[in-house]
């Protein structure tokens, strides 16, 4: 009866031991996220702050995954754009989308991804920060690659 008892309890431990290994193994296909941030450079204008984070995520880490925050850090009656693009491998670069953010410390934020061997290897996205007046943007940075990527 005790050697019963030994071989369950061996069995129940290798159970353990294998499930532990595969939650490890999934756990490591999704690399912890970097923050980003489009302060310092020539995306950077007075009153949009754009920011977030991004990870090469997947299985096998096969896709940029980026959340990208604009927030209007100015208090006045103008709101506060960020545009986002990809860079292409091929040199191009992918339809730009657009967040907006009214009233100071108010924020917008959205998530894309993009396959890992179609975005450039270096600097796979950029960013511009705009000023918005009624509709009308009265004053934007120029595209640039963010931080730490730049």
């Amino acid at each position: 009866m005790k050697n019963t008892g030994q071989k369950v309890s061996l069995a129940a431990a290798a159970s353990a031991l294998t499930l532990a290994t595969v939650f490890a193994m999934g756990s490591s296909a999704q690399a912890a996220a970097t923050s980003w941030n489009a302060t310092d450079t020539q995306a950077d204008v007075v009153g949009a702050w754009a920011h977030g984070d991004y990870a090469l995520t997947g299985y096998d880490k096969d896709t940029w995954t980026v959340h990208a925050t604009v927030e209007d850090t100015k208090g006045d009656y103008a709101s506060a754009r960020m545009y986002f693009r990809w860079r292409l491998i091929t040199g191009g670069f992918s339809t730009p989308w657009q967040l907006t953010a009214s009233g100071k410390g108010n924020s917008k934020s959205r998530s894309d991804s993009w396959y890992r061997w179609e975005a450039d290897t270096e600097q796979p996205f950029e960013v511009k920060e705009c000023i918005v007046d009624d509709g009308v943007e009265t004053d934007c940075g120029g595209w640039d690659v963010p931080h730490p990527f730049n």
